[in-house]
């Protein structure tokens, strides 16, 4: 299963519970009996009139896409015709923002609990579930349905980057753009470096699983995901387990003839992209060529697009000063085989055009 994936042995359907609020209808006041957040807790008081509660939280902490949806879910005005027996029970899902960090949201599920009978609502407020019930349904059916080991794994890398994109650590476009990069590196070396031996199916293969080199920090803590400011070195030291972690998942990828490669790709991807040529590395401080040429590509891609990207604790930069940077070695040091194409590459009409739709 995907959930065992990510945490084996623990079941991570369900999500943290976050706050416990009781309404009351007659009065149209609330109050909050239980609260784990304290940066809900600092900005909204702990009781209050509902109305006022309702306009608070979704202005500072709903993302603008789902506000208008959640105003409309918390109203209570002309909902009767949905109860059965004076009560009434429903969910919705909406993304949660940082106040200061407009940009990061997570996702909710929140459930209100009417009864008119004794004038009370509750609402409850809880992290989302790691994976939503579509992807562990549509999971299920793969395997019931499904006997191509090959198709199986592909579905699986499929799965983990939803789940990436689901927790806000990759975004739709970040995921098309790392392969798109990869594949375009790659093509420059099979050109140049013939002594590589790079065929058309490592190509296709390692640009399609270029994506999933960070699922380990799907178990990175968020607040270290997001941290504005610089790492302290024991958080530095937590993010640094990352590529472990990816690499052992990618332990548990469907196994068969067919993936003996595409299980290799994805388990050097996730552990050795952030090796460096010199030996300044990690995890293992391998050094040259003993970092595979799949994850150099990657490391490489990796760098340029998180200095194109806006972070949390960083402002994107222009192409050519994210070039500038990987040439003078301020993101480590990379062979000059690839530097050369990778600069071969970033000056390509097709590159330009990307990098230019982004800016």
């Amino acid at each position: 299963m995907v959930s065992d994936i990510i945490s084996s042995g623990k079941d991570d359907y369900f999500g943290r519970f976050y706050v416990v609020m009781k309404v009351d209808l007659d009065e149209n006041s609330y109050e909050c009996i239980y609260s784990h957040s304290r940066e809900v807790s600092r900005e909204i008081p702990e009781n209050g009139l509902y109305g006022d509660f309702v306009k608070n939280y979704i202005e500072k902490f709903v993302h603008e896409k789902d506000q208008s949806k959640l105003k409309s879910f918390l109203a209570l005005e002309g909902t009767d015709t949905d109860f059965l027996n004076g009560c009434l029970e429903e969910d919705i899902q909406y993304r949660r923002r940082e106040k200061l960090k407009s940009d990061h949201y997570v996702w909710m599920d929140m459930k209100k609990y009417i009864d008119r009978n004794i004038g009370t609502m509750i609402l409850t407020f809880h992290n989302s579930k790691v994976i939503f019930k579509t992807l562990v349904n549509m999971e299920k059916e793969l395997r019931k349905k499904e006997s191509d080991i090959e198709k199986q794994y592909w579905d699986m890398v499929s799965l983990l980057v939803s789940v990436l994109n689901h927790n806000n650590l990759m975004e739709k476009e970040h995921q098309d753009d790392i392969s798109f990069y990869t594949e375009k590196v790659y093509r420059q070396l099979q050109k140049n470096c013939p002594e590589y031996g790079i065929e058309e199916n490592e190509i296709k293969n390692v640009s399609h699983l270029a994506p999933i080199h960070d699922i380990g920090k799907i178990k990175v803590p968020m607040e270290i995901i997001n941290k504005p400011g610089k790492l302290t070195s024991q958080e530095m030291e937590i993010m640094k387990q990352h590529p472990l972690t990816g690499a052992e998942m990618t332990l548990r990828f469907p196994e068969g003839v067919t993936t003996e490669k595409l299980n290799r790709y994805s388990y050097d991807i996730c552990k050795y992209h952030h090796e460096r040529y010199d030996g300044n590395g990690y995890p293992d401080g391998l050094k040259g060529d003993e970092i595979p040429l799949c994850a150099q590509v990657v490391g490489l891609v990796d760098a340029y697009d998180a200095l194109i990207s806006d972070r949390p604790y960083k402002r994107k930069l222009k192409h050519e000063e994210a070039i500038r940077m990987i040439v003078n070695g301020e993101c480590g040091v990379f062979s000059k085989k690839q530097l050369c194409c990778f600069l071969a590459a970033a000056m390509q009409p097709e590159w330009m055009q990307k990098v230019n739709a982004q800016e």
